[in-house]
């Protein structure tokens, strides 16, 4: 019997030593004879049969007389159809970088649709894509000896759906069913295809190298987290020390299957299932507290400022200052009637967050959703809500398409969106109604008014 638990048990060192996958298989087979495989047998053919069948058909045969009544092979085999017994024709999609034709064994993770009987096989046992919640089904890659053997129907097999070996210079599939159904399998390339309708906008290859840190998953952070995972950005950052909570989901990317998690865990699932292949690290807490080894291998990247106060954003820029890398900082105003997008990125001059917002900056952390500009009267008066998701998405998709630009900014063929119109600092607005913005709001001479004549701080002369 093949059992995945107990080969997990003894692959992945649960136990006290470890082994391979071949010798766990070697002694889960003993004893087993292997199946022959090679090219199918045709199916026998009474020749004679379909001569007659030919010669009273091309005789006007088939009349009415010959098709009144059924006899009881007939009504046997439309029984068999519409009681479902018919071969089924499974399939399979294989991203072309999972398998492996070097003979070794591993497991492989996918997706299957039974209403439609398709296997999606996405990622195999070294790289899961962090984990292997997101997958329905698992399946195993075998050698030659080993597949045979897992052809003969008289071996269980427990907790994979699906095995597959590279025999006869080609991959073959099968169900672990008891009949041993075929699987016809296909090839496609990941990046490729995930991202075939990019192309000529944002170039996948390209994209997959870039890495995005994103302080804060919440309502603007989880969005340009999955909005950055569409355009192919292969590599994430995610820090937030926040759970999701009920009166959260009105305007966050996630729902009510993610509820009481940790955003950065419930975000990360959610980049996965757009891209399973996604490198991500978490840090459940603040960015000023985050250990230095996050940051191992975080180059051709970007830096998102989306946290609840300006020290954060402030740090981040500090921080990508240091890296040498772009930053950019998002966020919306009371009710989110406005927002405002600034960025900043090494060699061009501008002022640091730091430097344009000084005055505006405190060490103290507040509460989560503080407005940035509103006083206390307008707390009391305006009856304060964070506002509702069109709007905040409204002011961030500003953001997402500077951050497509400095990811970008020295990719042949690539045309900017809007750096070079928009300013180092821009402003958003949603509504320029007083009642929902209070007075901040009547500085917009109309709504959806996105300005490109403010900079923040000072141009400096020489290139940072």
């Amino acid at each position: 019997m093949i059992n995945r638990t107990y080969i997990h048990n003894k692959v992945i060192g649960t136990e006290a030593e470890p082994v391979n996958m071949t010798a766990v298989l070697d002694e889960a087979l003993t004893g087993v004879t292997g199946v022959e495989f090679g090219t199918a047998e045709e199916a026998g053919v009474d020749e004679g049969a379909i001569e007659a069948a030919r010669t009273e058909l091309t005789g006007g045969g088939f009349g009415d007389d010959e098709t009144e009544e059924a006899d009881e092979a007939d009504l046997s085999l439309l029984e068999n159809f519409f009681a479902g017994k018919v071969k089924k024709n499974y399939q399979m999609l294989a991203s072309a970088d999972i398998l492996k034709t070097d003979g070794s064994e591993y497991e492989v993770f996918g997706i299957y649709r039974d209403e439609t009987e398709k296997y999606y096989l996405l990622s195999e046992g070294s790289n899961p894509g962090g984990g292997t919640e997101h997958f329905n089904s698992y399946g195993i890659i075998v050698s030659n000896e080993h597949f045979k053997k897992f052809l003969n129907k008289e071996v269980v097999i427990d907790g994979y759906d699906f095995f597959g070996s590279y025999i006869n210079d080609g991959w073959v599939f099968y169900r672990t069913d008891t009949e041993r159904s075929h699987i016809t399998l296909n090839f496609f390339d990941m990046v490729t295809r995930l991202f075939s309708r990019n192309t000529g906008l944002l170039e996948s290859s390209v994209m997959n190298t870039k890495a995005a840190l994103i302080v804060g998953c919440g309502s603007v952070g989880s969005f340009i987290a999955l909005e950055l995972a569409r355009a192919g950005v292969g590599s994430f950052i995610l820090v937030d020390s926040d759970t999701l909570e009920i009166h959260n989901i009105c305007r966050h990317q996630l729902g009510f299957r993610d509820l009481g998690r940790y955003k950065v865990d419930a975000v990360a699932d959610a980049i996965r299932n757009i891209n399973p292949s996604a490198k991500i690290v978490k840090f459940r807490g603040i960015l000023q507290e985050m250990p230095t080894e996050y940051l191992d291998g975080f180059t051709d990247g970007i830096i998102i400022g989306t946290g609840d106060n300006r020290e954060s954003s402030a740090f981040g820029n500090d921080l990508a200052k240091a890296l040498k890398v772009p930053f950019v900082s998002t966020g919306c105003w009371q009710r989110a009637h406005a927002g405002e997008c600034f960025y900043w990125y090494p060699g061009a001059g501008l002022p640091l967050y730091r430097e344009a917002f000084g005055n505006l900056i405190s060490d103290e952390r507040p509460a989560a959703h503080q407005n940035y500009f509103a006083d206390d009267n307008d707390e009391e008066t305006l009856n304060f809500e964070p506002g509702v998701s069109t709007d905040i998405e409204f002011v961030t998709l500003v953001a997402v398409k500077i951050i497509y630009d400095l990811l970008n900014r020295d990719t042949d063929h690539y045309t900017k969106r809007v750096i070079g119109y928009l300013k180092n600092y821009t402003l958003i607005c949603n509504t320029n109604e007083t009642v929902i913005g209070g007075k901040n709001a009547a500085i917009f001479p109309h709504p959806l008014y996105i300005s490109n004549t403010i900079t923040a701080g000072k141009q400096k002369k020489e290139a940072v």
